[in-house]
């Protein structure tokens, strides 16, 4: 499996995979740290690509936020690719704060019922692009995390909400994190005690290459 790394958020070439385009491989990976960590040997999206077969562009950047300029959607090409794996959210949750104020972000990002806001819009684009798309929630930050351990309440609002997309959306399966790292489980985090280590990177990786594997027969 060839891994390809591009930075598309202001796309330069961080490795070089030729002179194709953009989105030009099987797998297009966009969104913050979650995807972006481990890139371009052990990050969730180069496993669920080598479970499934399939070549990986990578274009997640950590830090970055879905909404505002220079977002997770900004960084969307419809290319050639027929897979796209995505996370974000949680840089936008750290700028509200979690701890009961972030109800406006949640909606911003995706409404309750999963119809409306930036996840559903990305989303909803993508598979009209033809795409099949794996959203990966995150890990539940450890209780004594760096950062987002105040953010539980919020980590399960969003979770159900990506749930109700998941379930109108028959293109799209989300990989809960926080049902694969609760919180407990040292191994499955680096010492940060939110960002996924090798370990729980493959584990999140093989998830999604086995969701995608029932869902769109791959």
């Amino acid at each position: 499996m060839i891994s390809c790394v591009r930075n598309l958020s202001v796309l330069v070439f961080l490795m070089g995979c030729g002179d194709g385009a953009l989105g030009d491989q099987d797998i297009l990976s966009i969104g913050d740290s979650l995807l972006d960590f481990h890139a371009p040997d052990a990050d969730i999206a180069t496993v669920a690509g080598s479970a499934l077969g399939l070549d990986v562009e990578h274009g997640a950047v950590g830090g970055t936020t879905m909404l505002g300029g220079d977002s997770i959607p900004d960084s969307y090409v419809d290319g050639s690719f027929s897979l796209l794996i995505a996370s974000g959210g949680g840089n936008d949750f750290g700028e509200c704060g979690c701890d009961g104020g972030c109800d406006e972000v949640l909606d911003d990002l995706l409404s309750e019922d999963g119809t409306e806001g930036a996840i559903a819009v990305l989303v909803d684009r993508a598979v009209g692009d033809g795409k099949s798309v794996i959203w990966v929630g995150y890990l539940r930050p450890m209780d004594d995390a760096e950062e987002f351990s105040d953010c539980d309440a919020e980590l399960d609002v969003y979770r159900e909400r990506l749930s109700a997309l998941d379930a109108r959306e028959a293109a799209m399966v989300f990989v809960d994190g926080a049902t694969i790292g609760t919180g407990s489980e040292d191994e499955l985090y680096e010492p940060d005690g939110y960002h996924p280590s090798e370990a729980g990177s493959l584990a999140l990786g093989e998830a999604a290459a086995n969701q995608a594997s029932a869902a769109f027969g791959l």
